[in-house]
């Protein structure tokens, strides 16, 4: 009589299988103990002799969904520091297309 699915995998497969998933296993229990292993002497695997203190309270998380101050509605740049920044942009252009141009000489 042929079963489905056992032919499909050999049983040294399904070993393999049951090993993984204990080990996972076995390694979510441990990683759960590491408070616990803190506090452990050095020579029992513990933190080493001067390691600091933990703080007793944890630190408080950033304000990172506090939203800034709105800014002034006024104008950022005025005409002259726009025409000064898109000559420093153009010159900076030349000067990348003219190095661009030397090295594509130079190979």
């Amino acid at each position: 009589m042929h079963m489905a699915g056992s032919a499909d995998r050999p049983p040294s497969a399904a070993l393999a299988a049951v090993a993984a998933f204990l080990f996972a296993g076995a390694a979510g229990i441990l990683s759960s103990c590491s408070s616990v292993l803190s506090e452990l002497p050095p020579q029992a695997g513990g933190l080493p002799e001067g390691t600091p203190e933990r703080p007793g309270t944890p630190p408080a998380y950033p304000a990172v969904h506090d939203m800034p101050p709105p800014r002034n509605s006024g104008v950022v740049l005025t005409e002259e520091e726009k025409k000064k920044v898109e000559a420093e942009l153009e010159a900076i252009r030349a000067e990348q297309a003219r190095r661009a141009a030397e090295r594509a000489n130079i190979n």
